[in-house]
């Protein structure tokens, strides 16, 4: 999601506003239990957002409770809102990366580094916030119980039809049994050309 509206982007299915939402500040609305639309409507006061995705502020402002409590967070640090914070950015790749190279440091003041090296130097990272800290509106926003629990489209398919949907572990292609498949199909038919090389 895009941290704004105005740029092209996916629309998501709506959600409803968990229970587990803070409580709301004295004269605020409470938003909990309520819908919440991840489009503008097609209704909208402003022709340029009519049917438009919400982007991520617009979500978190919708929540109120949230958003005030986030706010708050970022006058007693002294900091600014972000959309999207610079350790939030980097890839999966780049993160995997930065935790070799530490635990690499750690393990070349011994031999092997020990369980307590690695916790160590991994908390010793400032540049990665905790799981649960609120360093941004992304992180903010993925944290909310409504877009964790949420069910991808394809599962939600599969799942409302009757059958079980199961997710193979990212970036392990040697459990999807149709690498298999492929794998002795690729070994057939080089066997078979090389065959019909040698005759």
């Amino acid at each position: 999601m895009n941290v704004g509206h105005r740029k092209k982007q996916r629309k998501l299915c709506d959600t409803v506003i968990p229970l587990s939402n803070p409580e709301p500040a004295p004269g605020e609305e409470d938003t909990c239990s309520q819908v919440q639309k991840m489009s503008f409507p097609d209704g909208h006061p402003n022709p340029e957002l009519r049917g438009q995705a919400k982007g991520i502020k617009n979500i978190l402002q919708e929540h109120k409770s949230i958003w005030n409590e986030y706010t708050m967070i970022c006058v007693e640090r002294g900091t600014r809102l972000v959309g999207k914070c610079t350790p939030c950015s980097k890839s999966q790749t780049q993160k995997d990366a930065e935790c070799h190279g530490i635990f690499a440091e750690a393990a070349g003041q011994e031999d092997a580094a020990s369980a307590d090296d690695m916790i160590a130097a991994n908390s010793a990272t400032p540049s990665t916030p905790r799981p649960d800290e609120w360093c941004c509106m992304h992180r903010v926003l993925s944290l909310q119980e409504d877009f964790r629990t949420e069910r991808p489209l394809i599962q939600t398919l599969i799942e409302d039809a009757g059958h079980i949907c199961l997710f193979l572990p990212r970036f392990h292609c040697e459990l999807n049994p149709i690498e298999m498949l492929w794998g002795y199909g690729k070994y057939r038919a080089c066997i078979s050309l090389a065959c019909m090389v040698m005759h």
